[in-house]
């Protein structure tokens, strides 16, 4: 597949989720780097999906729309990256 030739993937949330999930497991598969831009759709992202990403990169706004938690301090935004990587996130950028 493309996917394990590449270096990094970037999936997008304008993409159906069933091809950035198809996306993520052949990328992770082959060890390759798989980043998740969070902006555009305003959905939820499956935990199986989680679990295939290296990096998710929401920001704030972002960040409170999937966990349903505040952002409005540091301490807030470190316990909502904290239920992202409950759900199988490895890494977190805000």
């Amino acid at each position: 597949s493309r996917a394990a030739s590449a270096q990094a993937v970037l999936l997008q949330r304008e993409v159906p989720e069933r091809v950035n999930i198809a996306v993520a497991e052949a990328a992770a598969a082959a060890n390759v780097t798989v980043f998740q831009d969070v902006g555009g759709e305003d959905r939820p992202i499956s935990d199986g999906l989680l679990k295939q990403l290296s990096y998710i990169s929401p920001n704030l706004p972002e960040l409170e729309r999937l966990t349903g938690l505040p952002t409005d301090s540091d301490a807030a935004v470190v316990t909502a990256v904290r239920v992202l990587q409950a759900r199988g996130a490895s890494n977190v950028l805000v």
